[in-house]
């Protein structure tokens, strides 16, 4: 009998510490970049937001797809079963002639977790953005170019559901990270508040900081390339990812270097899987619009980009120059390889112009199993009225994947966390965010408009297919030129894999 106890003891031991280790903690695992090329095959993205399902641009004006219900006298914004968590929360200002949200009277917003009737967070709307309330800190909240975003993860583990004060909603979008493994998520606790936050407050300041994020040993290779030709290195005998690559060289070759071409192929496959206009690469729209994000951008002389690249064998990274050049490339490997990691590959597009009404632009359009982690779009049109409006920027943005769509927006600038373009203090000038930003806009007569977007806390998971699309104008009315990458990870297939 007593053996018998203290083997139930035991087995109930196993069972507890089986129980502890399969549990996600979101927190520990938001935003380390580094992990952002492992597989996200146990997860869905899906957004809630106010865009108008009849096609039409009332995508918030009168607040008529501005909530999925009202409940005693609320708007409820989004709703799920089952686990996951929070990735996103973006408002604009809700009016043209005054800054602040809903009915501008301090409204609350509400967050129930695992909890149909008692909220886990019950603050004012404009202060979940301040990084004034606790576990809301700078650089994961913000405020400017017209919008408010929060990129804080808040998990649940049965049930979410956002609702907000009165009726007075406008624009919104709030994203989701679906969990359909056979682990737990951890919900989000009070009583572990002072350690959550403490993460929180670590995560922003790595997004404030940008540069090199992740450990590795550094190495450095220089090339000298003359005028339309190609070289070359390679990082052989190998398993290892790439988690910072820069390039430098001399300022007055820097225009040079940006119109070269980069390659990178992984495990002696023949075909690139990233083969783009160095400014492609690194999401600069030209050399007097530099910027700095936590993934990409120039810093200190160098052109940088943060997105951890995978092999398991060697890789192959070549250039091919625009004219004579020196290029210093610095990189950093990090051997510490997850066995379920994917190829970064881009995808680049350009419609010059994008006129057809019948059609959106693509931002990417294939198949196979993978995940979405970053648009880089660079536009040019003739705006509109002597305030110069570029209003090729109406479009919405699609994501379709595995023929269901998931994500659709309210605007192009409403997808980089923006709002209310041309309007003096909102979207009326170039400026960047870690995660996001217009890195260009520049509008007279015409206009030119350059934005980025990170998904490094909501990724977009497909399994079979993915189409990611944007209209040009409402309805695809508006004629402008179009040129993007879209950077993505996309399963090895077992190619290269030990």
């Amino acid at each position: 009998m007593k053996r018998s106890i203290i083997s139930l003891l035991s087995l109930s031991i196993i069972v507890l510490v089986i129980s502890c280790t399969s549990n996600i903690d979101v927190y520990q695992e938001a935003f380390q970049v580094e992990k952002l090329s492992e597989s996200k095959s146990d997860w869905q993205s899906i957004m809630f937001s106010s865009y108008d399902r009849t096609g039409g641009n009332d995508d918030g004006f009168n607040g008529t797809y501005s909530k999925l219900r009202i409940e005693n006298g609320n708007s409820i914004l989004a709703e799920v079963e089952g686990g996951g968590y929070i990735g996103r929360i973006w408002f604009p200002d809700s009016r043209i002639d005054q800054s602040g949200l809903l009915n501008l009277e301090g409204e609350h917003i509400k967050i129930y977790l695992d909890n149909k009737d008692v909220p886990e967070f019950d603050l004012p709307i404009e202060d979940l953005f301040t990084g004034k309330q606790e576990g809301f800190p700078v650089g994961l909240v913000g405020k400017g170019l017209g919008g408010y975003f929060c990129y804080v993860p808040i998990p649940f583990s049965n049930y979410c559901k956002v609702e907000v004060e009165g009726t007075g909603v406008k624009f919104y979008q709030i994203n989701i990270q679906k969990y359909a493994g056979q682990k737990i998520i951890e919900c989000y606790r009070k009583n572990n508040a002072q350690t959550i936050n403490q993460l929180l407050e670590s995560s922003g300041k790595k997004l404030l900081k940008g540069g090199v994020i992740a450990n590795g040993d550094c190495y450095v290779t220089s090339l000298d390339i003359l005028s339309g030709e190609t070289k070359s290195f390679e990082i052989k005998n190998e398993s290892a990812q790439i988690v910072g690559f820069q390039l430098e060289t001399t300022p007055d070759k820097l225009e040079q270097l940006l119109k070269s071409r980069i390659r990178f192929f992984w495990d002696g496959n023949s075909e690139a899987s990233i083969d783009l206009q160095v400014n492609m690469f690194f999401a600069i729209a030209d050399s007097l619009s530099f910027y700095q994000s936590l993934i990409a951008g120039f810093s200190g002389g160098k052109l940088y980009n943060n997105l951890p690249m995978p092999f398991f064998q060697n890789a192959k990274i070549e250039i091919e120059s625009s004219g004579n050049i020196h290029v210093k490339i610095s990189y950093t490997l990090s051997r510490r390889l997850s066995d379920n990691v994917n190829y970064l590959t881009a995808f680049y597009n350009e419609e010059v112009p994008a006129n057809d009404p019948g059609r959106s632009y693509t931002w990417l359009n294939i198949e196979g199993e993978g995940h979405y982690v970053g648009t880089f779009l660079m536009t040019e049109g003739q705006t509109v009225s002597e305030k110069h409006l570029p209003v090729w920027l109406e479009g919405d943005e699609v994501f379709i994947c595995d023929a269901e769509m998931n994500i659709h927006g309210t605007g192009t600038e409403d997808y980089f966390n923006c709002g209310w373009y041309g309007v003096p203090g909102r979207l009326y000038n170039s400026g960047s965010f870690p995660l996001h930003g217009f890195s260009q806009y520049e509008m007279d007569t015409i206009g030119k408009a350059s934005a980025y977007r990170w998904h490094v806390n909501d990724p977009v998971p497909f399994k079979k297919s993915i189409q990611v699309s944007v209209e040009h104008g409402t309805n695809n009315t508006v004629e402008a030129n179009y040129k993007s990458t879209a950077f993505y990870y996309l399963n090895a297939n077992g190619k290269g894999v030990k």
